[in-house]
Parts: C-alpha cells; structure tokens; sequence
C-alpha cells in the first residue's frame, strides 16, 4: 500500500493539469497582438584607413631636449636668484596689510603690517611676497606689483597684483 501512495498522488498530479484552456489561450492570443517591436538596422560601419604618422624628424614634445629649450628661451624672464631677499618676500600676499602711505621728500612709501604686527616702509622697486612681486606704484588705495612666476611649462611670466589698503587699519 506505502508503494502504491506515490503512484495515486501522481496520477492525480497529471490529471488536474489537463482540462479545458480555452479561455487562456484566448487571453495570450489577445494581449501579445500589438507586441511586435521593431529593430532599428545597425547602422553601417566605414572601413578602417589607418594611420601614417610622418613626423619621425621632429622633436618628440615630451623628451627631455625639448623642455630644455624651452626652459633656456626663458630663462631671460627669470627673476635675479642671486640677489638678498628682502624681509617682506618670507610673507604671503593675503598675510600683509598696507595701513597707509607716506610722502617724504619728493618719495612716495607705502607702509605695510606683517601678522607680527611690525610696520615695514616700502618704495617702488622693493620686493614683496614669495613670487618675486616687484612694486611698480604706490597709491593711496593700493600698492601695484609685478609678480614673475614660473608657468606649467616652466616659463617665467609676469603677472600683475595688488596689495589693496586696509580699511579697518586696526586688524592685526
């Protein structure tokens, strides 16, 4: 009898699948009609032409010979490595304040506060800040400087800035 269950529970198994289906055969039918989707052709390919590359005789733009050429064609805007440093040149421009100007006979100075709280007097031609500022005029509202900077391909270039008055003149 314990052999013959398995039998009777697979007979009743394939018996209640059959049986009338009509209605979902209708239902597939009916929903998969507008179901058609339509591929787009790929698109035509171009054949492959390579490449030549002619240039061979000239300088490759990453070898070292050429960064030295550069570098030598602009060493005449190079700043003056051997002069003394003056005190002003340890600081950041963005650390120093100008407090105010003086005219003293026939000179114009601009006065300048550190973060100490020391008061430096300058003139133009006097050095300022760490990219080699150079004072070109002293006005009453700012101090305009010439900066000589190295640029990303190791160029000096000049670039101008200013050390703009401290109008609270009571910041340290």
């Amino acid at each position: 009898m314990i052999k013959q269950t398995p039998i009777c529970f697979l007979l009743l198994l394939l018996t209640a699948c059959g049986g009338n289906t009509d209605d979902l055969q209708q239902w597939i039918q009916t929903s998969s009609q507008g179901l058609r989707g339509k591929i787009e052709p790929l698109p035509v390919s171009e054949a492959y032409h390579p490449f030549s590359y002619q240039a061979y005789e000239l300088l490759d733009p990453f070898s070292s010979q050429k960064l030295a050429l550069v570098k030598n064609q602009n060493m005449a805007n190079a700043p003056d490595f051997n002069r003394l440093r003056e005190p002003l040149e340890n600081y950041e421009l963005d650390k120093l304040k100008m407090v105010g100007t003086l005219y003293r006979s026939g000179v114009n100075y601009g006065l300048i506060r550190t973060p100490e709280g020391m008061i430096y007097r300058v003139q133009q031609g006097n050095f300022i800040g760490p990219s080699f500022g150079q004072i070109k005029q002293i006005g009453e509202s700012a101090i305009e400087l010439s900066e000589t900077v190295e640029d990303t391909n190791g160029a000096w270039v000049q670039r101008s800035n200013s050390l703009p008055l401290d109008q609270q003149g009571q910041s340290k």
